[in-house]
């Protein structure tokens, strides 16, 4: 618990670093939260088009799509605020060499990798998501219980466990390949399926995304959680999943470092 601690404090005042910078040049910083928010609209915008223009979601009508779009910009903006800037800060001190110097500090190096991800840009991305569940919860004259925000915030910790998960395994394939290519955009590729509501994939998938590759803990539990359709059973298996993918990446990453040579290989 005392490691845990000394990392949230090292992610805190690496975020406090980032955001003073930030401010510096506020001109910039607006305009990068509103890059990043356009950016991450396209998909929910395209997911509407579809909706609109086919016979729509099974078990999902428009509204209730509107509030799926909204928790899927909040949790975006949450994973941009906590990890955009991983990729880029993994790529670089595994091709400069520098994760030397992480591995002789007293905390954990994997750790101290996972704090260093803030990217402030991901505020307007969050703000955007607040504000469209709000909207969506008040049209649909949804009752929003204690027993719902607290299902809705445990999806949201295990969405964030099982990113971590695979963002552990991104670092330990760049210090096994140094150059990864494309892997970035495959790697997006993959866990856009978790970007659409369960109901529209086949029965095979549908298991899959609940358990071998759990990414329906990322927007659709929550989602399931405000419009009170949650399911037990099939939460408890992701969950589980989850932190089980957390493990196995952790004991990736130990022998992955065996492979670690420094400056690129």
């Amino acid at each position: 618990m005392r490691t845990v601690a000394r990392l949230l404090r090292l992610f805190y005042y690496q975020s406090k670093l980032k955001i003073s910078r930030a401010m510096m040049y506020r001109f910039d910083f607006l305009i990068g939260m509103t890059v990043a928010l356009c950016f991450s609209s396209i998909g929910p915008v395209l997911q509407y088009l579809i909706f609109t223009q086919t016979k729509g979601f099974p078990g999902w009508n428009l509204k209730q799509i509107i509030l799926f779009q909204g928790v899927l910009l909040f949790v975006l903006g949450i994973r941009r605020i906590l990890f955009g800037d991983l990729h880029y800060f993994v790529t670089e001190l595994i091709q400069k060499g520098d994760l030397d110097r992480l591995l002789i500090k007293p905390s954990p190096a994997i750790g101290i990798i996972l704090a260093s991800g803030f990217n402030l840009n991901g505020i307007g991305t969050l703000l955007a998501g607040s504000v469209i569940m709000g909207y969506s919860i008040h049209a649909l004259d949804l009752t929003i219980t204690a027993g719902a925000i607290g299902l809705f915030a445990l999806s949201i910790l295990f969405g964030i466990v099982l990113f971590l998960a695979l963002e552990i395994m991104f670092t330990c394939a760049v210090i096994v390949l140094v150059n990864i290519g494309r892997l970035d955009d495959i790697v997006q590729s993959i866990t856009g399926f978790g970007e659409y509501p369960l109901s529209i994939f086949t029965a095979a998938l549908k298991i899959a995304l609940v358990t071998f590759i759990p990414f329906a803990v990322w927007v659709n539990y929550p989602a399931e959680a405000l419009l009170n359709r949650w399911d037990n059973g099939q939460a408890a298996v992701s969950f589980l999943v989850c932190m089980l993918l957390l493990g196995i990446s952790l004991s990736f990453w130990k022998l992955c470092l065996r492979r670690y040579t420094s400056a690129g290989g």
